[in-house]
Order: structure tokens, then C-alpha cells, then sequence
């Protein structure tokens, strides 16, 4: 991405040092040192060693190691510094159309084909300055100007590469081990070229055959061996992905975590998480890196459409290298800047459950084996999701009285000791508690039945609830009793609200059915309920004193002052 941040002063800069360095770095080169003893086959022959060698780049620490450097030598030692600065914009040019630069990254190709030919300038200017001369292959003619050139070229790559990753604002790849890489290749492959220098001088371009064959054999050997290496290092990372996406069991844990690590091992500017439900696919999870998001959470679509129904059709991923190849797929969602793509569905087992689409800025970023590890990783996510999900469905289970879809008595204690601790933190000021008891409500299920009873009770519930509304929290305490948990809510607030409950509960007709009877029609009834109010840390300054004193209330203040009235607890020294 360092191409789209590039800003229009450094772009100004590029072009302007490119045209210093690189048309007139050439003239000069020309005049300075014109190409000697050159014969068509010699041009063919480094022209198609360069360019092979120069797309076969070996990556090391992020950083593409481009080994054409003992080619160069051997060509400006024959031929001329002229010739070798024309090898090496071949060279760049080979590497740009192998990368695939587009839009605002051919400014990467001006930088480095400036910084080539700036090396090649000041290497072979040290190379002349102490006697060297082209074509001399005499050890007293070459050792000295020649460990100059190397020196100097050595030297100056050190300092211009750094620079113009610095430049780009890439610094991290090319400091540290991706540096000191860099300078050891340099210093085994410089005496190759020496080497192919006086074998050429011997043989004739049939020294391209006895040195390059083996040099690009070596190279490939090497990229398999580091292909190898990707996928053993991708599939343990997987693995350990895998463990820490199954250890948690909170949904938006999981997909923050999930984001946090396909971002760091795949190269991702936009990541969506896709839920099949239905047939609509709908967004849980995404990032984009850019301000410009094009989609929103929630988003919903079409589980027939675009580049994610196909890959729900077909039950596989893909990868598209370019914009060229899925345009013509997309469908609202795949970013406009987006090149590369890679779409994977989200399976457990045979059964689908959403679809990860992953889209990068850049061309070319997404490689087959990518698409395994990524595969092995939605199934991961898919198995954590689907934990995440039965366990908070048998932690709301546990927690919710199921006759009457409020909250149980775990529930509440567990909330109230938070309340608490949030009082003794200072989160809250006040935290009052409502106690409510039916009054004779044996006698409900005694003349109606206990099916009856609990009808009336999934009734005063809901009443219950739509009064408190987001004032509080409502749960079932057990039996008839009902609990209302109000933070920051002082005393004479609970009371009042206590109060409007009592008159809602008594004016309310309540309908059961009465089961030990032979109508079937439903039967009207009237509830009252007696209700004690207790305020921490006013009078409480622990959970369980809090609910002793609202209870005290409740049968001493109410209860045994007639029922259906309201008392809240007075502390009395």
C-alpha cells in the first residue's frame, strides 16, 4: 500500500530525479564508458540470464532479494558501464511486470530504477577513478579497481536501499535481519561474477550455461524450499489460531480475534465476515483500511449473489488475482479499489455457515496454498462460533426463569453482587431494591389449579416489566415473589415507583383458566401484593443485607400492616 500513500510533492520528486539520474546517467555513461567488443549473442545471452534471474526474486523477511548483481559485474567488466546500466533497467523492468505494479506503484519502479542506476554511477566512476579498465583481465589490472567497484557498489546499495524504503515508508523490512540478509548475499554472489567475468574471456557465452544453469537451478530449489516453509509455518500458525478462536465462547471476542490474526498472516486491506441466515447473508464482523467503508454492520444481501454466492454454490474458495477477473462477479460489496480477492466459505462439517471474503489493493497477493491454510482456519472459526453461540444459549437458559421470560435468581444475585461492587467503586451512588410478594396467592392455585397460578404469574411478569421499563432490572425471586433492582435510584424514588406497581398490580385484571373446573372459558381475577423497598448503601452495605432489609419490609412493614401496601426499611440505631 505504500504506492496510494504516496503524496503528490514526492511523486513531483520521483519524476524529476529519474529523469537527473536515469536518461542523463545513461548519456553520460555512454560518453564516459561506450559498450566494448559486444556481439549480438553476448546481448542475448545477458538479456536472458538477467531477466530470468530477475523474476525469480527470493523473499527473505519481506524483503524481494533480486540476485542479478554478479551478471552486472561480469557485464560492466566486458562491456562496459554503459551496458551494465542498461542490463540493470532490464532488469527492473523484469521485476516491476513480474510484480504486477498498477496505479500509483510504478513510482516504486522510477525509485529503484533511479537508485540502480545511481549505484552503477558512483561504482563504476570509484571503478575508473583508480585505474580500471574495461576488458583488462590481468589480476594486477582488475584486483585493485575491481575491489573498488565492489566496495563502492556494495556501500552504496547499503545506504540508497534503506533510503528508499525509508522513502516508501517501509523501514521495517529493510532494517534489522532483512539488511543484514542483503549484505551477505551481495558478498557471496559478487565473486560469481567475477568469476563469470574470465570464464566468458575463456569460453565465450557458453559461460552463461556453465554458471547460469546452475545459479538458476539453485534459485528455484530455493523458492520450493521457502514455498515449503510457508505452508509448515501458515499451518502451525493455523493450529495455534485454532486453539485460541476454541478457547473463547464470547461471539464478538471470537471475530475480533479471528480479524486481529488473518490480517497479520495474510495481506488483507478489507476483511468481512459474512453469517448465512436464510437466504440472506448478513455482516457480523468486518475492517476495512480505509475511511471510505463500503459496507455498514448489518449489512444484508442475496445469498445467490456475487462472489460469495458462488462460493456458497459451490461449497469451495477462490482467488481472484486481479479486478479484472471478478468484476464482472461483484456485487455491492467488493471495495473499488480492491485488486486481489480471496473468498472462503465458513463450513462445520458439510454444513455452511457463512462465507469470510478477504480483498487486498494490491495484485497477485493471494497464493493456491493461502486458500488451505485460510479454509483450515474458517472451519476453526466456525466450530468456535457455533460453541460460542450453544453457550450462550445455555447460559441465558440458566439464567432465565423460562415460565415467565425473566430473569431467575442466579441471574439476579450474580447482577446485584456487580451493582454492589460498582457502588463500593463509585460507578454507582445508589442502589435500591424492590421486594414483591402476591398476596394470598395459595389460594389461586388452590381454587384454580397451579397451571393457573403460573398463567397469572407470566401476567404480573410482564406487567412488571413494561412498568420498570429501563429503570431497573425485573426478576423472579422465587415462588410468588418478584425482585426490582434500581441503580442509582434513592429511596424515596424506589418508594414512588413501588408504590405505582402496587396500583398497577391491583388494578389489573388478570385472566387464568380454570383448570379444576368444567368451563373452559377464561376466568378474570384480581392480585394484590404487599412490597418492601430497601437502599444501599443508605441502610445496606452488603448484597445480602440489602435483600434481609428490603424482605424485612416486605412482611413486617406490609404484610403484617394488612398486605397490599408498601414499606420501605427505616434503619434505626
Amino acid at each position: 500500500m505504500e504506492g496510494k500513500a504516496m503524496n503528490r510533492p514526492k511523486k513531483i520528486f520521483l519524476w524529476i530525479f529519474w529523469f537527473i539520474v536515469v536518461p542523463a546517467g545513461h548519456w553520460f555513461a555512454f560518453k564516459l564508458s561506450p559498450p566494448q567488443a559486444l556481439g549480438i549473442w553476448d546481448v542475448a545471452a545477458y538479456t536472458a540470464i538477467i531477466m530470468i534471474v530477475a523474476s525469480l526474486p527470493l523473499t527473505v523477511n519481506g524483503t524481494a532479494m533480486f540476485l542479478t548483481q554478479w551478471i552486472t559485474i561480469a557485464a560492466f567488466l566486458s562491456h562496459g558501464l554503459f551496458f551494465e546500466m542498461l542490463l540493470l533497467q532490464v532488469a527492473t523492468v523484469t521485476a516491476a511486470l513480474a510484480a504486477n505494479l498498477k496505479y500509483q506503484q510504478p513510482y516504486r519502479f522510477l525509485l529503484f530504477s533511479s537508485m540502480f542506476s545511481l549505484i552503477s554511477l558512483i561504482s563504476g566512476l570509484g571503478f575508473f577513478a583508480f585505474g580500471g579498465k574495461i576488458g583488462q583481465t590481468t589480476v594486477e589490472s582488475i584486483v585493485f579497481p575491481g575491489t573498488i567497484f565492489i566496495l563502492l557498489n556494495f556501500i552504496t546499495a547499503m545506504i540508497l536501499q534503506p533510503a528508499a524504503a525509508i522513502f516508501l515508508g517501509n523501514r521495517k523490512k529493510f532494517f534489522g535481519r532483512g539488511l543484514a540478509w542483503n549484505a551477505g548475499i551481495r558478498i557471496v554472489i559478487y565473486p560469481l561474477g567475477i568469476a563469470l567475468f574470465h570464464l566468458k574471456g575463456l569460453l565465450g557465452p557458453i559461460a552463461f550455461l556453465l554458471i547460469g544453469i546452475p545459479f538458476i537451478g539453485l534459485l528455484i530449489i530455493l523458492k520450493m524450499n521457502r514455498y515449503s516453509q510457508n505452508i509448515n509455518r501458515h499451518l502451525q500458525k493455523a493450529v495455534a489460531i485454532g486453539h485460541q478462536l476454541t478457547e473463547r465462547l464470547d461471539e464478538e471476542n471470537i471475530l475480533h480475534l479471528f480479524i486481529n490474526k488473518i490480517t497479520k498472516t495474510l495481506p488483507a486491506d478489507w476483511v468481512y465476515i459474512f453469517r448465512l441466515e436464510g437466504d440472506e447473508l448478513v455482516v457480523i464482523s468486518h475492517l476495512e483500511q480505509e475511511e471510505k467503508a463500503p459496507l455498514e454492520p448489518d449489512y444484508t444481501m442475496s445469498k445467490e449473489k456475487g462472489i460469495s454466492g458462488y462460493v456458497l454454490k459451490n461449497k469451495k474458495g477462490v482467488i481472484f488475482n486481479e479486478k479484472s477477473e471478478w468484476k464482472k462477479f461483484s456485487y455491492g460489496y467488493s471495495p473499488e479499489n480492491a485488486e486481489s480477492i480471496m473468498c472462503v466459505p465458513i463450513m462445520r462439517g458439510k454444513h455452511v455457515e457463512g462465507v469470510l471474503f478477504l480483498a487486498s489493493a494490491n495484485e497477485k497477493v493471494y497464493k493456491k496454498y493461502q486458500l488451505m491454510i485460510v479454509d483450515i482456519l474458517c472451519s476453526y472459526l466456525a466450530v468456535a462460533l457455533s460453541n460460542a453461540r450453544h453457550y450462550e444459549e445455555t447460559k441465558r437458559k440458566s439464567e432465565i426463569c423460562t415460565m415467565t421470560n425473566i430473569p431467575n435468581y442466579r441471574f439476579f444475585d450474580q447482577h446485584l453482587n456487580e451493582r454492589m461492587a460498582d457502588l463500593e467503586t463509585g460507578k454507582l451512588v445508589k442502589l435500591s431494591l424492590i421486594m414483591i410478594d402476591i398476596d394470598h396467592f395459595k389460594n389461586i392455585n388452590d381454587t384454580y389449579g397451579h397451571q393457573s397460578g403460573d398463567l397469572a404469574l407470566c401476567q404480573l411478569a410482564s406487567l412488571l416489566k413494561s412498568t420498570v421499563a429501563e429503570k431497573g432490572l425485573v426478576a423472579r425471586y422465587g415462588g410468588e415473589e418478584f425482585v426490582v433492582l434500581l441503580p442509582d435510584t434513592e429511596q424515596a424514588a424506589a418508594r414512588h415507583l413501588a408504590e405505582t406497581l402496587r396500583k398497577k398490580i391491583e388494578d389489573h385484571i388478570f385472566f387464568v383458566q380454570d383448570v379444576l373446573g368444567d368451563s373452559e372459558a377464561p376466568k378474570e381475577i384480581r392480585l394484590t401484593a404487599s412490597i418492601g423497598v430497601a437502599t444501599a448503601p443508605d441502610q445496606a452495605r452488603d448484597a445480602v443485607s440489602l435483600i434481609k432489609y428490603a424482605d424485612r419490609a416486605l412482611y413486617i412493614g406490609a404484610k403484617r400492616a394488612g398486605r397490599n401496601k408498601v414499606a420501605e426499611y427505616i434503619h434505626t440505631m
